[in-house]
């Protein structure tokens, strides 16, 4: 079977998707069971574990699902799971841990990473630390970058210099980021200890929880086993996104089944496919106010590795799911914001007739997408805005052969 691509009108431009997500609902409690209910303390550092109950902002104007939850976050904050559960197809391909740096001013900055479990839903992270306040600073998802380094506002060394003032911002270099991948990739723009009566079943809001603040208590669990604090994370989009809603036509979903087995999402520099390096550095200055704006200062600076080898197709969906006729099933990629607005798109399905049987396998349709031309008049694309396309599975003809099965050539196309 041959899959064709035509690309139509696209729905257009999903608009700034605003100051992001991720809100951290941290608590800090014993590090193991032998030592729990007691405070394990050398001076004044204690071994603490963090637990990390996240979220964030819509990528998409939705109504926000009714859920269940114990703290209510600030306009326009969500849940991280209502985020999640927009492209829940994708979630073992979603990478998830927290990647920050506990500062204070005139010290050595200390690393250290929310671990997500799988088990409990939950992030967890071990660590070493004194009863003091800390300025928070760090960049999610972990797995997406080779490494990570920060220096106060000022630009003082952070390894000895008294002068240091992380009180006042951080310059993040966050190295080796994914061209393409399927994960949010964002920074902490604000964080804030929360409420010590935490219940699970009861809601609360948090009074000061603003972009622009990263300061934090770290307490050891005490005496009575109770624990320290809670602390939330407000993180900002670092990147763009392509959005893709999935659906089958209705007069092919009366004779076919589709399930779709696989999404690849590659970038190029222009239409010729000239190729675009599979790996970028960010480099983002943030500064602390009072004033509930936004700390990043200036833009976002990305520069390529040139070091590294050109992006190839990146799988942003690896799995099975049955196409429908009415709810598009929904996969996201997001990418470096540039002017390489040229991308492709492979889609990779089998063909099931009515009965159950499989009768073609690893069927590949290819589409290649120019955001300049489709969201017009856009030159380059531009972090925290997503790019939304619903994508129409139906057939260009249809014959009967005596066995008596159809064989079916398929068009994969870009709708409103």
């Amino acid at each position: 079977m041959i899959g064709l691509l035509r690309l139509m009108k696209p729905m257009g431009l999903i608009g700034l998707i605003g100051p992001i997500g991720l809100i951290g609902l941290i608590g800090l409690m014993g590090c193991s069971e032998e030592l729990e209910g007691s405070e394990e303390q050398v001076g004044d550092k204690a071994r603490v574990t963090m637990e990390v109950v996240p979220c964030a902002t819509m990528f998409t104007e939705e109504q926000e699902p009714e859920v269940t939850r114990a703290w209510i976050p600030p306009s326009p904050y969500v849940t991280y799971d209502n985020i999640n559960s927009q492209f829940a197809q994708q979630e073992d391909l979603i990478n998830k841990s927290i990647n920050v740096f506990f500062t204070q001013d005139g010290q050595t900055p200390m690393e250290g990473t929310f671990f997500y479990r799988n088990t409990d839903r939950t992030w967890n992270l071990n660590a070493e630390l004194e009863n003091k306040t800390y300025y928070l600073y760090g960049y999610i998802p972990k797995e997406d970058a080779t490494g990570f380094s920060i220096v106060s506002y000022d630009g003082s060394n952070p390894a000895g210099n008294d002068n240091a003032k992380y009180s006042e911002g951080a310059k993040l270099t966050i190295n080796g980021l994914n061209t393409i991948t399927p994960s949010d990739v964002c920074v902490i723009i604000g964080a804030k200890n929360g409420a010590t009566d935490y219940k699970e079943n009861t809601d609360f809001s948090v009074t000061g929880l603003q972009p622009g603040k990263f300061d934090v208590a770290a307490k050891a669990t005490n005496s009575s086993g109770a624990t320290g604090n809670y602390i939330f994370l407000l993180f900002d989009h670092l990147y763009s996104a392509l959005r893709f809603g999935f659906k089958v036509h209705e007069d092919y979903a009366a004779l076919r089944t589709i399930k779709l087995r696989k999404l690849e999402l590659t970038n190029y520099g222009d239409e010729y496919d000239a190729p675009v390096r599979a790996k970028y550095n960010a480099t983002i200055t943030l500064r602390k106010n009072d004033t509930g704006t936004s700390p990043i200062v200036g833009s976002v600076v990305f520069t390529p590795d040139e070091t590294s080898a050109f992006v190839s197709q990146v799988p942003i969906f690896d799995g099975e799911v049955e196409l429908s006729t009415s709810n598009p099933v929904n996969f996201m990629g997001c990418f470096v914001p540039s002017g390489n607005t040229y991308f492709k798109l492979r889609s990779t399905y089998d063909v099931y007739d009515k009965q159950g049987n499989l009768i073609r396998e690893g069927c590949q349709a290819e589409n290649t997408i120019d955001l300049s031309e489709w969201f017009s008049p856009i030159r380059e694309t531009e972090r925290g805005h997503s790019y939304s396309l619903t994508i129409m599975v139906q057939p260009t003809y249809l014959y009967v052969m005596s066995d008596p099965d159809l064989l079916d050539e398929l068009m994969v196309k870009i709708v409103n």
